[in-house]
């Protein structure tokens, strides 16, 4: 563990953190009609990755971690292909569809799926079961996030479009927890935290960038990313809520004696965007919207104890 640079600096890096997502958020539910999810994906992790890069270059003499081992890369090129390429833009789509609040709520859903995915080989984590309080988190967590239903839509949205945002809200999820297990195997097999965040990026875009030239998207995704303004906005929310916000976290569990506590300030996002939501967007947020998000995040600190 490292050692942190002043008291509580580890609680205060997760926290930003969190904000830092939230904020990024609400830029990316701007971007709705403007630049098409996956275009976005691709730009925020571009300029993480870049971002990256230079950090390494500057601090070990290296913009890629070439030095990792091959199975390392494997998996981690997998989970950023999972995590955050394909994921990712899942996520985009939902924030687009019901808001960021809902859309990064519905993502609590992947510590649970952790959890049940840990259980499995090459894990294991058996163990875990024979706590009773990681088994009533889980069920908070779910049931959080099933309270969603019961909320008033945030804006006014057609029922297909609310439907759509949902379901792509749970397919993140689900992505979501089968890149942090790959991820997992990536770190076990000899990779850095700050190493495993490049090599994930890298892959993400890249994966991105394939998928567009695949489909014929490049003069899609070009024209809509010169409007003016736009690509301006996009990369300034990326550098602070991806670049930033993964480095803050990093700090965060790097910096921590007690990891639970700073895996459960980094979910605040939802939290922060109830208000946030409400100045940025007009959302309307009733006592559903609260209570889903308290006990959805209750539930994911006592998964992370």
């Amino acid at each position: 563990m490292a050692a942190a640079p002043f008291p509580f600096a580890a609680e205060a890096a997760a926290l930003a953190s969190s904000v830092l997502w939230a904020g990024a958020g609400i830029v990316f539910r701007r971007m709705r009609g403007v630049v098409p999810a996956a275009a976005l994906n691709f730009t925020k992790n571009g300029v993480a990755t870049m971002c990256f890069a230079v950090v390494g270059l500057a601090l070990v003499g290296r913009p890629y971690p070439t030095h990792v081992p091959l199975a390392s890369q494997g998996w981690l090129v997998l989970s950023g292909l999972v995590g955050l390429a394909v994921c990712d833009t899942f996520l985009l789509r939902a924030m687009m569809e019901i808001g960021p609040r809902r859309a990064t709520l519905l993502m609590l859903t992947a510590p649970v799926l952790v959890f049940v995915g840990a259980l499995f080989p090459p894990f294991s984590q058996t163990d875990a079961l024979s706590d009773p309080w990681t088994i009533v988190g889980a069920a908070l967590a779910l049931g959080g996030v099933a309270l969603t239903s019961l909320e008033a839509p945030d804006l006014e949205v057609d029922p297909a479009r609310a439907r759509r945002g949902v379901i792509d809200g749970l397919v993140a999820g689900v992505l979501q927890a089968v890149g942090v297990l790959l991820a997992r195997m990536g770190l076990a097999d000899g990779a850095a935290p700050q190493d495993a965040a490049m090599i994930r990026l890298a892959a993400g875009t890249a994966g991105l960038a394939v998928g567009a030239v695949a489909l014929g998207q490049v003069a899609t995704w070009g024209r809509s990313l010169v409007a003016p303004g736009t690509l301006r906005t996009v990369a300034i929310a990326a550098f602070f809520g991806t670049f930033l916000g993964i480095l803050l976290n990093q700090c965060g569990l790097a910096w921590s004696e007690r990891t639970g506590i700073v895996s459960t300030l980094n979910a605040l996002a939802p939290v922060w965007l109830i208000p946030m939501s409400r100045v940025f967007l007009g959302e309307r947020h009733g006592r559903w919207a609260w209570l889903s998000t308290v006990v959805a995040l209750a539930g994911v600190a006592l998964l992370s104890r």
